[in-house]
This record gives C-alpha cells, structure tokens and sequence, in this order.
C-alpha cells in the first residue's frame, strides 16, 4: 500500500497539485523505502524534460509519453502492455475529474517499469567465467538484485564483485567503493562483504559499507539488524555493531601519534544526522542524491564531487587541498557547487571539458 500512496503523491507532486502535507508525507514515506529514490528520481527527470508533460492529455497519453522517454534513455521496459495498463486503469477509475490522477496514472505505471529497471538481476555470465562484476562510472549510479534476494544500491566509482555460485554455498561478495545492502536474511550462509581493510559479516539486515581505494577512512553504518566487523591484520578480534552505529577505520598515516607499528585506528561511533528532528543521516544521504559534507578538507571533498559529477579535479596550489567545508549538494551542477564553496573560501576555478582547475 505504501508503494501505492508514494506513486500517487509523485502523482499530484508533478501536476502542482499536491498540498504541504502531502509533499510531507511524500518525503516521510521516500525515508522509510530508501529502495525507491532512484525510481522516483529517473521518473522526475524523464517527466520534467518532457516538454508535453504539462498539458492536459489523457492519461493514456502521459503514459506513452513516459514510456517513449524511457525508451529514448535504453531503459528496457520489461512488461507488457496490458501490465502497464492495469496501473493505469486502476486510478482512472477512481475519478475523472483531476489532472493530478492522470499524470499519477502514467507515474505508477513509469514506477512500475522503472522498478523493474533498477531491481532488474545482472544475469548470467554468458561466458565460463567464474566472477560475475557489476562496475558503476563516476557520475553513475546502480542497483543490483543478487542471486539470494539481497539488494545492493552502488555509489559512484563502485566495483561489486562475486562468484557465479553465490547463494549456493556462499554469499561472499568483494566492494571496492561505496554500496548499501538490504541483506536477505538465511542463517544458513551469511552474507560476507570484503573490502581492503576489513570483512563484516551480515545475516539479514540493512546498511551502507565505504570503502574507496587511496580513502584514508573505511567505514560500515548499521541503519538495520546487526552487523560484525573484522579487520584483516586482527583476525581474532570481532566488532559487533548495533543500530545507527558505525565502525570506522582510519589510515596510520593520520594517526600516528595515537597508534603503534603504523596500525590503523579503528572506532565504533554513532551515525551523524545533518537534519534536525529527522532520520536523515550523512553515511547514506548519497541515497537520496545528497552529497552530504562536515568539516571535510577540499582535497577529500574534491575526490567525492570527481565520482559525483564524473571530472577531474586538479589543485594548483597545496595550500588550497587544506580549505574546509560543511554543506550539502543536491541537485546543483558542478559550476554551482563551486560557487557555493567560493562563498566561503577565497579559490578560483577554471573547466576545461570534465577538467576542473583550482587555483588562487
């Protein structure tokens, strides 16, 4: 039912119809299936660059439109005809009358078809390999649906890779980058994220692993369940982690001064929230096409904003990698979020093609 409501507040919201409360429980209801951001957000975007989305066709026809634009973008449908209808069909039925039914009309029916999309699974290797690997490019994002019934939303400059047996025996995976899981649960095989630094170790449950290569921090965040996590170099010691918890692990080379035989540090610390009397927490904003910063050094911002937007940052100055920021991108351009950082920093930029120049 749930999903139902979230397709028909889409439904008014796209029309200009709906009420501040509805746009409130659109967003209280967005929170609560994190699974549903990149459908909604792949609707708006093919909606708002239909230019016949505004008018007062039938709903039929702003189904077509939909389904004609995502045909454009490589989006297999995947359902026939008479399925997309159904969808249709049901809401017309209930009132004629309102604009906003029609264009929630061909959203269900879109959010239908664009679920099918993003949970669509990898397939089968059609060569004897014995990996299967799913990449992201920076830029990009995806969403995998593993053998077992888990999911996986991949981040930005992402590699997920796993045996062609998985779920038979095993459910190891290997993350090189940033993923979040909604594990399904099978307390015969656990499911085993490895990562560089650490494994952690899942029956069933909800979070988000960070692990990029050249990253001085490898984090896991537990929004759901229980999770336990392992470093390589301390195999006999074990990090159970409870709800709204994360493990951190920092490079040596940060924190010299508080460890021994250049060892990283590792700490278990709550999750950040960076709205007030929300759940809206900075380790799985980039679900929610947020780029979420604290006090971060613009060298490591920079590295975030290259997978976000797809360019090569280059700094002409070192002193410059030391400025700090806290904010939050959405849906800025790249030329916006620099301006917005120039507001509180002294920097100039010049962008040749996907190359960006920071200098004084």
């Amino acid at each position: 039912m749930n999903h139902k409501r979230i397709w028909e507040l889409m439904g008014r919201k796209l029309a200009r119809e709906a009420s501040a409360e509805e746009l409130q429980e659109l967003d209280r209801l967005l929170r609560a299936h994190p699974d549903l951001h990149f459908p909604v957000e792949t609707i708006t975007d093919i909606w708002k660059t239909d230019p016949g989305a505004d008018d007062r066709a039938a709903g039929e026809d702003a189904h077509r439109r939909l389904i004609s634009r995502m045909q454009e973008k490589g989006i297999d449908i995947g359902l026939s005809f008479e399925e997309q209808q159904t969808a249709i069909f049901q809401l017309e039925a209930q009132e004629r009358k309102s604009w906003w039914r029609y264009v929630a009309a061909a959203v269900v029916a879109g959010g239908l078809i664009t679920a099918a999309w993003w949970w669509r699974p990898v397939g089968k290797p059609t060569s004897p390999l014995a990996l299967n690997e799913v990449v992201t490019k920076n830029g990009s994002r995806t969403a995998v649906h593993l053998p077992d019934g888990s999911q996986v939303w991949l981040n930005a400059g992402s590699k997920l890779t796993y045996n062609k047996d998985f779920g038979n025996g095993n459910r190891d995976i290997t993350l090189t980058g940033e993923a979040f899981f909604e594990v399904a649960k099978n307390a015969e095989y656990p499911f085993v994220i490895h990562t560089t630094r650490m494994d952690v170790k899942v029956l069933g449950t909800r979070f988000n692993v960070r692990a990029y290569p050249g990253e001085k921090v490898t984090e896991a965040a537990l929004i759901q369940g229980s999770i336990e996590a392992s470093l390589h170099n301390r195999p006999g010691e074990r990090i159970i982690l409870r709800p709204a918890e994360k493990i951190v692990i920092t490079d040596e080379k940060s924190h010299q001064e508080h460890t021994k035989n250049n060892e990283p540090v590792m700490e278990v610390r709550h999750l950040t929230y960076y709205e007030e009397n929300t759940e809206a927490i900075v380790e799985t904003s980039w679900m929610e096409n947020k780029l979420v910063f604290r006090d971060e050094s613009f060298v490591s911002l920079a590295a975030r904003m290259e997978r976000w937007y797809g360019v090569t940052i280059h700094f002409s100055d070192p002193q410059l990698e030391q400025l700090r920021f806290t904010g939050v991108f959405a849906q800025e351009t790249i030329q916006q979020a620099l301006k917005a950082l120039q507001m509180t920093a002294v920097f100039n930029y010049s962008i040749h093609g996907t190359d960006i120049i920071i200098n004084q």
